[in-house]
């Protein structure tokens, strides 16, 4: 710095709660070269700068640790006449690891390690994670005194985890709690503060007479925004008036998704951080084609309007847990210099330590965060040329196949669901084998063989989960389970090579609805019910029944389940909710309300009737109902963990003992009803259904031995 200095050289530098200065100068002057950048605060300029110049001689860092790295030999190093200052994009350039998988101390290491060398940046600042208003008023000092300023729940108990939002000793002691803190500490930037997970409420009678009872498309819920909102704004304005320096941060999630309609003008010193889970995290914002980002858009594009200070939190992957790849560069090429067009301040991405999932996303981002103007076709070349040097043509073509495939999709996906991979890849699954044969034989090397077989590890891996999936929709239950396992020798071949690149669920993510493990464990109880370990089959239910939507809900008025099956049913596959056989409009709104499946089957007259069950392989619902020959049928529900209706991937088990009629034709009808599309628009019958005998009665999410309901 003396020796810049000297040389009368304008660097960047200072800071201010604004958090704009962070920046560096690449410079030559006469023979010297000078990096050095703005190391004030938090600010790490000239390390950036030293990792920009040595990316200019060719040294990447596309992944953590030794295997995503590239060092170039070069004898010689010319430098030529420089004066360029650079400043990123976006102040907040963070992305840290979730638990979903394992993360070990030397995997962190590593991340820190790729963190700087990407130019990536988290910067210190108070955020509001979930549950944090309790520092608002925290309970060991306040709940004995103040009970009353805790949220009350339906119990008509006071609950320590949230805050009433409208007594007035709420406001008083919060807002004295942030002041006192700012007075204590004059450095300190922001305070914040968000409820807790989940769909945080109070349930006094002056907190519900504030809601509109507005949805809030997050997860559908009744929105907590105006109150919500209502709240943080009173205290930020309150603050505002002795500090007008300092940021009062709280977050748009959940319930509280929406701007609020009520509040008025916000304070200049609020700022959101925006998480917006409920997005389709495939298409990019406004798609026309996808209702969620076009939602999307209209939401930031008002946060950004309103608000002095927005940042966005995120998810990549933005899909379930089974480890897919999950190709999001069309959307971050999009999306990222549109959030720079709304002045948004940063990001803060939940990731997951499993890079071969996500690929090149995070490298991308890294990138597209410090330039929104970064060419990511050029990054990608650049990548697929230093990476995988002979191989780079196939490889670059099979990046941008799989990236077009899903940029095309008519699909819908949100963090944590499922994604329907066996509609959107067989059409260029074919394409995506030669291109990784013909990367194999291009592989100049063994550290570029290695590489390639690390995309091929990810790729099998992921044609065994189509064929796990295409054997659960044909019915064979033990096959899919064997697809699976064969899934997990891959996990482990990968993670031999390093740690992070495929892994496998640590053991609390294995009972996890979306992992690959809850699904082998369903797959597994499917195949005992028929393999002769708990029952036998009696007959594998045709894949295709056919369906009537039902939309005024007088079906069960006109008993459409005793109805002929004529021209106003239409087929339709069970192995695949409707949404994705097409049941949208042209943004992707998909049906919903009541809609009926009806099957006319045979039982061979010699099949006794005593323990004869009817196993639905599961159903996207918000209520679902049974009919067999006219008579409704009662079933345990196995209950979805928040939701009151039977879990929409579990399957339903139905004894029809009393009610079946060997050697005759018999009639199954089930009635499925979705409510508005959310977070999850999907509905429907989507895995195979089938008859068997049971030896004992099912147990273990299966029901009780029931009557027809009277």
């Amino acid at each position: 710095c003396n020796a810049v200095e000297k040389m009368e050289i304008e660097i960047p530098s200072g800071f201010t709660k604004q958090m704009n200065e962070e920046g560096f100068i690449s410079k030559t002057v006469g023979k010297d070269l000078i990096l050095a950048g703005n190391e004030e605060w938090e600010y790490s300029g000239t390390m950036y700068a030293v990792y920009d110049f040595l990316e200019e001689l060719g040294c990447r860092w596309f992944f953590p640790g030794e295997y995503g790295e590239v060092i170039p030999q070069k004898k010689t190093i010319t430098i030529e006449e420089r004066d360029r200052t650079e400043r990123p994009s976006f102040r907040f350039r963070n992305l840290w690891y979730s638990g979903w998988f394992p993360v070990s101390a030397t995997d962190s290491a590593r991340l820190g390690e790729w963190y700087d060398r990407n130019k990536m940046a988290a910067l210190k600042i108070s955020l509001p994670g979930d549950g944090s208003v309790t520092q608002l008023a925290p309970p060991d000092k306040y709940f004995e005194d103040h009970p009353e300023i805790y949220a009350l729940g339906k119990d008509g108990k006071r609950h320590k985890e949230m805050l009433c939002m409208t007594h007035p000793n709420s406001y008083k002691i919060a807002i004295e709690t942030v002041k006192e803190a700012f007075r204590k500490d004059p450095d300190r930037i922001s305070f914040a503060f968000a409820p807790p997970d989940g769909f945080p409420m109070c349930y006094c009678d002056t907190c519900q007479s504030y809601f509109p009872g507005f949805e809030g498309k997050g997860y559908g819920d009744p929105s907590l925004s105006d109150l919500w909102f209502q709240f943080a704004n009173k205290i930020a304005t309150e603050v505002y008036k002795e500090f007008p320096d300092r940021w009062i941060f709280t977050n748009g999630y959940a319930n509280r998704v929406r701007p609020p309609e009520g509040v008025g003008k916000l304070s200049p010193n609020l700022g959101i951080q925006s998480a917006i889970i409920a997005a389709c995290s495939i298409h990019k914002i406004g798609d026309p084609k996808c209702w969620q980002r076009l939602l999307y858009k209209q939401i930031l594009d008002r946060w950004t309007k309103e608000l002095n200070c927005v940042f966005i939190y995120d998810y990549d992957p933005g899909n379930s847990l089974v480890n897919l790849p999950f190709p999001a560069l069309h959307n971050l090429r999009h999306d990222i210099p549109y959030f720079k067009d709304r002045g948004v301040w940063g990001f803060w991405t939940e990731g997951t330590n499993t890079w071969m999932v996500t690929h090149l996303n995070y490298y991308i981002r890294s990138k597209l965060e410090w330039d929104a103007t970064e060419d990511v076709d050029a990054l990608v070349r650049d990548y697929c040329e230093k990476f995988y040097e002979k191989a780079a043509d196939p490889v670059e073509e099979y990046i941008w196949t799989l990236e077009d495939t899903i940029d095309s999709a008519t699909v819908h996906e949100t963090w944590g669901r499922l994604m329907p991979w066996r509609v959107i890849l067989p059409s260029v699954i074919d394409k995506l084998d030669t291109l990784m044969e013909s990367a194999e034989k291009a592989a100049n090397n063994e550290k570029v063989k290695e590489r390639v077989h690390v995309l091929r590890l990810t790729h099998d891996h992921m044609k065994l989960y189509l064929d796990m999936e295409e054997s659960v929709a044909e019915g064979e239950f033990g096959k899919a389970v064997e697809d699976g396992e064969q899934m997990l020798t891959i996990r482990d071949e990968a993670e031999a090579i390093q740690t992070g690149l495929l892994p496998n669920s640590p053991d609390w993510v294995k009972n996890f609805r979306t992992s690959l493990e809850w699904h082998m464990t369903k797959y597994q109880g499917l195949a005992d019910r028929i393999d002769g370990t708990s029952g036998e089959l009696v007959s594998m239910l045709p894949r295709e029944w056919s369906f009537k939507e039902d939309p005024e809900d007088v079906g069960t008025l006109y008993q459409w389940y005793n109805d002929p099956i004529d021209d106003s049913w239409r087929p339709l596959d069970t192995t695949l909710y409707w949404e994705a056989q097409g049941l949208q409009d042209e943004k992707g709104w998909g049906y919903w309300g009541k809609a009926w499946y009806a099957l006319d089957f045979e039982v061979p007259a010699d099949q006794p009737a005593e323990n004869l069950w009817l196993t639905i392989g599961a159903v996207y619902n918000d209520g679902v109902w049974v009919w067999v020959n006219g008579e409704r049928m009662n079933f345990k529900m196995d209950r979805h963990w928040r939701l009151g209706y039977h879990d929409v991937r579990t399957p339903i088990d139905i004894d029809i003992s009393k009610v079946v009629h060997p050697g005759e034709t018999n009639r199954l009808a089930v009635l499925v009803s979705t409510g508005m599309p959310g977070r999850n628009p999907r509905g429907g019958i989507h895995r195979r259904s089938f008859l068997w005998e049971a030896k004992a009665e099912p147990t273990g999410g299966s029901p009780d031995r029931a009557d027809p309901a009277e």
